[in-house]
């Protein structure tokens, strides 16, 4: 007797649903792997092949519901175009010294490891010194009570990043982030296509593809890059669920926005509008939670605020560190109102108004703003509905949080501020120019234009070229056992460090070396040999701290790199005009030296 497969109705919202709740069920999965300590390939790719049988069957039977019209394929092209020209143009951020090579080192040791803590001979040496608490000699990490490393940022992108190198190698990398905006940008045209007519839409969609800001970030390790699929899929998911009450949009929307709670700190504001828009809508809490929402799904919501909790009983430091930078505008703005010689609060409101004017970003949260206004007077709140989820995030157009050289400091509008304040300027002008459509051509036409003057120049850059081959030759220089001291300068440039590469790629003993009396506190007879690895632009501080006299040259090296010329002094930074900063290749040369 044959065994009858389920029947199975879908529409192409469901299906597309779906897709995307297979993914974002990995990232759940990913999560909670890392956290009980039992990452292990086999476990995702064993979720992969049963859950990807599931998609292939689901699509196979509704295959009748699939019409692609040829907007449908002018978006598929679109998307997948953007995805490959911006991935040709990435290398792997692994180096220590930022955010993303944080983030990137974190996720190969869950990798390699199978759990967030790692430890290697090296680091236990100057936990002996430091103890429990920040590692400075290892940036983005902290010494646990044990003195192994554990990450200091939050798990929801290391996990994700971790499942794609644990199958892809260092191109996994780029995989996690080529589909984080892929599903990113379908959502969004979704999310367009149901408040403006197709037109409107597509061009709300090219505004996206040639803003710079989506192509920069796209090359880095960064959370935002998972926050934009989250994001625009879980607003996606709950316009849809307004519009027809389905508990499977509603389910989507919440799991969406929940597995951000363990990337970004504003989900949690995300969820409470979502909350509160349910509440005002609805009116009766009781009448929400059993019968809108139901039992089942609350129990789901249930295991979700444990393993939420549970993440923040393990992984507190991170949380400390995010509870920290919401109150650091706050504690800004206090200091220079007790100071009247101060103004650092209003000079960064003002600054950052600049570099968005400067990187043809502010028009579009002007014009997005002036839409949200006529619509709230006019009192059309559906249409707001994805705005007011996203309204907390123009906060950092106030105060970023953030350090202030640019373009990094732009990587806090990427995800929510400039997706929907370009959603909601083509709708200002598919509004204001609804009876002479050729004017919103031309608006948004210039628009574009200014998009491309700023989005060409710097599409064909790539950060940190060649800089890995060049670490891995240096690395050949030494044994697993010698202890390997480098000053931050050593390839060129802080923010690109060689020490995570020649530890988690190479396996060397390899630090971030930055106090000279360190040397005496550690039992350097565990190792075969101490080298430092020293640029000849900053030889004369050693010379100045007295380690010079016990360096012996042992080779020379050069590095060879290409990188932007931004300026990070704060004070200089706002006081001087916005310049976009250029992309120069840079040559460093330096000595490897043995320490007597």
């Amino acid at each position: 007797m044959k065994m009858k497969m389920p029947e199975i109705n879908l529409s192409k919202n469901q299906l597309f649903t779906f897709f995307v709740l297979f993914w974002i069920g990995l990232g759940w999965l990913a999560l909670a792997l890392s956290l009980l300590g039992i990452f292990y390939t086999i476990i995702l790719t064993s979720y992969i092949f049963l859950g990807g049988l599931v998609l292939i069957y689901l699509v196979v039977f509704n295959k009748r519901h699939l019409e692609f019209n040829h907007r449908f394929i002018l978006i598929l092209i679109l998307s997948l175009a953007a995805v490959f020209v911006f991935a040709a143009y990435t290398n792997p951020t692994i180096f220590s010294g930022r955010d993303q090579g944080s983030l990137s080192e974190a996720a190969i040791q869950l990798a390699q490891n199978h759990k967030m803590t790692f430890s290697f001979p090296a680091e236990k040496a100057f936990f002996k010194i430091y103890g429990q608490g920040p590692a400075l000699n290892f940036p983005g990490f902290i010494y646990t009570s044990n003195g192994d490393l554990m990450t200091q940022f939050p798990l929801g992108y290391i996990s994700w990043l971790a499942i794609f190198y644990s199958i892809f190698g260092l191109n996994g990398f780029v995989v996690a982030n080529s589909l984080t905006f892929f599903i990113f940008l379908f959502s969004f045209y979704l999310v367009a296509r149901y408040y403006l007519r197709p037109s409107s839409s597509i061009a709300a969609l090219l505004l996206i593809l040639t803003s710079f800001i989506f192509s920069w970030f796209f090359k880095f390790t960064l959370s935002e890059n998972l926050a934009l699929m989250l994001t625009w899929f879980g607003i996606y998911e709950f316009v849809l669920f307004t519009k027809n009450r389905k508990r499977l949009y509603l389910l989507s929307a919440i799991t969406a926005f929940s597995l951000l709670l363990f990337s970004r700190v504003e989900a949690i504001a995300f969820l409470a509008i979502l909350v509160i828009i349910l509440l005002i809508k609805y009116k009766d809490w009781k009448y929400l939670l059993f019968v809108v929402i139901g039992k089942k799904l609350l129990i789901v919501l249930g295991g979700m605020l444990l393993l939420y909790l549970f993440n923040i009983a393990i992984d507190t430091q991170s949380y400390s560190a995010m509870l920290k930078g919401i109150l650091s505008p706050f504690i800004s703005l206090g200091n220079g109102l007790r100071n009247t010689n101060s103004v650092s609060f209003f000079s960064t409101m003002i600054y950052t108004i600049k570099v968005l004017f400067s990187y043809a970003l502010f028009n579009y949260v002007l014009f997005g703003i002036v839409g949200f206004i006529y619509l709230w007077k006019h009192k059309k709140f559906e249409i707001l509905v994805p705005f007011l989820i996203l309204l907390p995030s123009f906060w950092y157009v106030i105060h970023p949080s953030i350090s202030s050289d640019y373009p990094w400091m732009l990587r806090r509008f990427v995800f929510a501020v400039i997706p929907v304040s370009i959603l909601y300027t083509v709708w200002f002008f598919d509004w204001f120019f609804q009876k002479r459509r050729y004017f919103f051509y031309i608006f948004t036409g210039l628009i574009m234009l200014s998009n491309l003057i700023i989005f060409i120049p710097y599409l064909t850059v790539a950060p940190d070229k060649n800089l890995m081959s060049q670490i891995q030759t240096i690395s050949n220089y030494f044994s697993s056992s010698d202890l390997i001291l480098v000053d931050r300068g050593a390839t060129g440039d802080g923010w690109a460090m060689m020490t995570g590469p020649m530890n988690f790629l190479y396996g060397k003993q390899a630090v971030y070396f930055f106090n000279p009396n360190d040397l005496t506190k550690i039992n350097l007879k565990q190792f075969h040999a101490i080298y430092l690895i020293i640029p000849d632009f900053n030889i004369d501080s050693y010379r100045k701290n007295g380690i010079f006299g016990r360096l012996i040259p042992m080779r020379d090296y050069k590095i060879q790199t290409s990188m932007l010329d931004i300026q990070t002094n704060k004070q200089e930074l706002y006081n001087t005009p916005i310049e976009l900063p250029d992309n120069t290749n840079v040559t460093t040369y330096g000595k490897i030296y043995l320490l007597r």
